[in-house]
């Protein structure tokens, strides 16, 4: 016992040495040595600031056309900033900045003329995604993967994702405003004692089988459940039953897999059995929003952007995604066709000419400024949270760009009037369709 205390007496006077050879001071949680009273903390060195590197142009006039003109404008917040960062980037780059107007049917026989000349009309082109693809096909237009490191970019990957063509990225943008769904009679679906489809929406219900229900129900009278251009419905019913009409990684025409088929035999079944889709008497294109906004049927299909004209109609409305197909697992915005900028071949120092596009966007705005206009144009908190939610659901398919644009004319027309049966129409037009496909990607 003597021995036991002896021994622990010991450990105790050693703990104590211990503790005043260290001057009191107590360790940092971190397990890093304490520092010395006579020992000063060395400064960090400080970290250099890396240099935005300048260019200078020598004045070169910077060409940008588009078939509107572009110009900044000042006199809102937005213009000034948009018109300041102009200059700034004159300065930087000792560039001028022009812009030019070129008519929409003109634009790409002059932009291939150009090309072909060596001397093309502008450094950067507004062109649309069907335009991009026949201009990549023949190798006009820079890849920004050729010029700069794409992941270093500002563009999100939704933008990227819009102008990619072939895995390389050629059409670019600053922001994303596709849309693509159903404006629904708000006061039509109340007076019937039907859910509302933002509600069903939101609780992932909104399906193919409740749209046809809610159609059935309003198609009373002279009022019909739906209008429609039949090249569209299909279209959408397509996409949103997890289909496609083309796979264009693979060049394969697939309009005649199961859930595109299950699609159009559904168009079929809308029009013709349960007849809930006013038929147009004049134009596909206008006949079914004429119908809309005379309030003569419960629902149709369109972008937000024509919900600038209906903020006078004399009902309640709003706005929806295209419900899902039983092959869907989410909603989604369908986009065969969409807009950008690119730089074609033949311009001098194209990853300069990116940079100064890039240079002088508002990117500190990002996508306020189209969920500002969505506060403008559409009617009530739910449609406008439906487009926000639109444009992190792209579901991009530029079937149409693969010479595809005119080649189903009248296809879902003898579809739609039962003409012909979804597989007789498919199965005549996927020869033609593939043949042409193979042609514009270069596989004869």
């Amino acid at each position: 016992m003597k021995a036991k205390k002896l021994s622990f007496l010991l450990m105790l006077i050693f703990v104590l040495l211990l503790s005043a050879c260290s001057g009191g001071q107590q360790t940092t949680g971190n397990g890093k040595e304490p520092v010395k009273e006579d020992e000063q903390p060395k400064e960090e060195e400080p970290v250099a600031e890396e240099e935005e590197q300048t260019y200078d142009l020598g004045g070169r006039v910077i060409k940008i056309v588009n078939h509107w003109d572009m110009t900044p404008q000042e006199g809102t917040e937005t213009g000034d900033m948009a018109v300041a960062r102009w200059k700034e980037v004159e300065e930087k780059y000792n560039v001028k900045i022009e812009w030019s107007v070129v008519p929409w049917e003109e634009k790409i026989n002059q932009l291939t003329a150009s090309i072909l000349a060596g001397e093309p009309m502008g450094d950067i082109i507004g062109i649309d995604s069907n335009q991009t693809a026949q201009l990549v096909q023949q190798d006009y237009l820079f890849a920004l993967d050729d010029l700069i490191d794409v992941s270093a970019t500002k563009m999100n990957q939704t933008m990227k994702d819009l102008g990619t063509f072939n895995g390389k990225l050629y059409l670019f943008r600053n922001e994303v405003n596709e849309s693509g769904g159903m404006f629904y009679n708000k006061t039509m679906f109340e007076q019937a004692g039907l859910p509302d489809p933002y509600e069903l929406q939101q609780k992932g219900e909104w399906t193919w089988d409740a749209m046809l229900e809610a159609a059935k129900k309003l198609t009373t009278g002279s009022n019909y459940g739906m209008s429609g251009d039949p090249n569209l419905l299909a279209e959408y019913l397509i996409a949103t039953n997890d289909a496609k009409i083309l796979d264009t990684e693979t060049g394969e025409f697939v309009m005649d897999s199961p859930n595109a088929m299950e699609a159009l035999e559904f168009m079929v079944s809308m029009i013709n059995e349960h007849k809930v889709v006013k038929p147009n008497e004049g134009s596909t294109w206008d006949d079914p929003r004429q119908y809309f906004s005379e309030g003569l049927v419960g629902m149709t299909q369109g972008w937000v952007w024509e919900a600038e004209g209906r903020l006078e109609a004399p009902f309640d409305w709003g706005y929806v995604f295209w419900p899902k197909g039983p092959k869907a697992s989410d909603y989604s915005t369908i986009v065969s066709n969409t807009g950008g900028m690119v730089i074609p071949k033949g311009v001098e120092n194209p990853e300069v000419i990116y940079k100064i596009w890039e240079d002088m966007q508002l990117w500190e705005i990002g996508q306020d400024g189209i969920i500002e206009w969505f506060e403008n144009v559409l009617p009530n908190e739910e449609s406008i949270d439906t487009a926000t939610q639109m444009l992190e659901n792209i579901n991009v398919n530029y079937w149409s760009a693969y010479d595809l644009s005119d080649a189903f004319w009248g296809t879902f027309h003898s579809i739609a009037t039962a003409e012909e049966s979804p597989a007789q129409a498919v199965a005549k037009v996927k020869g033609e369709a593939q043949a042409r496909v193979d042609k514009f990607m270069g596989k004869e």
